[in-house]
């Protein structure tokens, strides 16, 4: 077989309400490799749908790779030759650098600029990819000692970035200066000039959609989660709840929570405003009221009243972020900031610091015992440090100078 051409990633919905993802060629047959690979490994391993999707995607990059080189890696494994290092650094470094999204005619080819994708990203990517190849070897070359192909991946996660580098440097530049936000906000406003929306409904419901992210730093698929049942407006509470392969969600692509179940007080205010789009701009909305997940479709057109998508949703992330060009704008940027605004906080309140992590880690859904909201907190304490050597440093010159 040659390079795998004219790849694109199909999902579909089972009848349970399963999703599955699989990798299919320009005439539509899933290709059969990674189609084993994701149902022995990732499934196997109970792993979530969207955790399956990525990884597939991250075989697509790996076979944009192949394609790219002209390697046929079925074939030249099947020979008993696997990737020698040179193959492998460049692979790495392929691995590191953006791919277009999926287009159903080819491969995606690498853009002109070169730019490379997150440190978190990279990661995964060449993880997949070791895990795979030793997965393939093990299937078409029963020949090749087993001690080769575990060098072969053993070269090739040496190329993955310092975990705990990227954990924290993800975290630390994701913060938006407070300019950004205003912003972003002012021209979210409905009726605004610089509105990316014309319809009213859908800015009634962008803008909404905003203000839930920044105020509580839920994450995209929790948002897009959120049915209107989750909220009590009674008390003022939002539930954030795991609802994995439910029947009653039509996306084939499902937003799904990864954290804890919870619920969370919100403000009067921004409780008003869910309820007023509940009421308002939702109920006019066709269809919408066959389910009752919280934002809809607004566009007339067969999908018109059904849950947003992800991928609307990420167009729409699309164009706001280009309402502050270079700013570093995305969804979970408002994540981040909601961390940093809380560290703030929680030193005007005086916590202490376990009663810090305790607190944070239950609002974001994270387990007391992960370590992740120590590491969403070293922005501040950065800063801190920072601000601390400043004044040191002014007090030393202001002593050279009255010296």
């Amino acid at each position: 077989m040659g390079a795998k051409k004219g790849l694109s990633m199909r999902r579909f919905k089972g009848a349970d309400g399963e999703r599955f993802s699989v990798l299919v060629d320009s005439e539509g047959m899933p290709l059969f490799y990674p189609t084993l690979f994701s149902t022995w490994i990732p499934r196997g391993s109970s792993l979530a749908a969207n955790t399956i999707a990525n990884a597939l995607s991250a075989l697509k990059a790996l076979l944009a790779w192949e394609a790219q080189r002209g390697i046929d890696l079925e074939s030249s494994f099947a020979r008993g030759v696997l990737l020698d290092s040179n193959e492998i650094r460049d692979l790495c470094d392929f691995l590191e650098r953006p791919i277009e999204r999926e287009k159903p005619v080819r491969v995606a080819p690498i853009r002109r600029r070169r730019e490379i994708v997150g440190a978190s990203e990279h990661y995964f990517r060449v993880t997949t990819a070791a895990q795979y190849l030793e997965f393939l070897a093990h299937r078409v070359a029963p020949q090749v000692a087993d001690s080769d192909v575990k060098n072969m991946g053993s070269k090739i996660r040496e190329c993955l970035p310092h975990k705990g580098a990227w954990l924290t440097t993800d975290r630390i530049e994701a913060h938006l200066s407070e300019e950004v936000i205003e912003t972003i906000e002012a021209a979210l406003r409905p009726d605004s000039a610089d509105n990316p929306a014309s319809d009213r409904g859908v800015q009634l419901r962008n803008a909404l959609m905003f203000s839930i992210l920044k105020h509580t730093g839920i994450r995209r698929g929790e948002l897009l989660n959120l049915r209107v049942g989750d909220f009590n407006f009674g008390d003022s509470t939002m539930a954030v709840l795991r609802r994995a392969d439910s029947s009653l969600d039509t996306r084939r692509h499902q937003p799904t929570v990864k954290t804890l179940s919870r619920r969370v007080r919100l403000a009067p205010a921004l409780t008003e405003k869910v309820h007023a789009y509940v009421m308002g701009a939702r109920r006019a909305v066709p269809g919408a009221k066959r389910h009752d997940y919280l934002f809809v479709t607004h566009k007339s057109g067969p999908t018109q009243g059904a849950p947003l998508s992800i991928g609307a949703f990420n167009k729409w992330m699309g164009l706001i972020s280009g309402v502050v060009e270079k700013s570093g704008f995305h969804a979970h940027a408002l994540r981040h900031n909601w961390n940093y605004d809380f560290s703030r906080l929680a030193d005007k309140k005086g916590m202490s610091a376990a009663e810090e992590e305790k607190t944070r880690s239950y609002w974001m859904g994270w387990s007391e015992t992960s370590g992740t909201a120590a590491l969403y907190n070293r922005r501040h304490t950065i800063e801190k440090a920072n601000e601390a050597s400043l004044e040191l440093q002014d007090h030393y010159l202001k002593m050279g100078v009255e010296g």
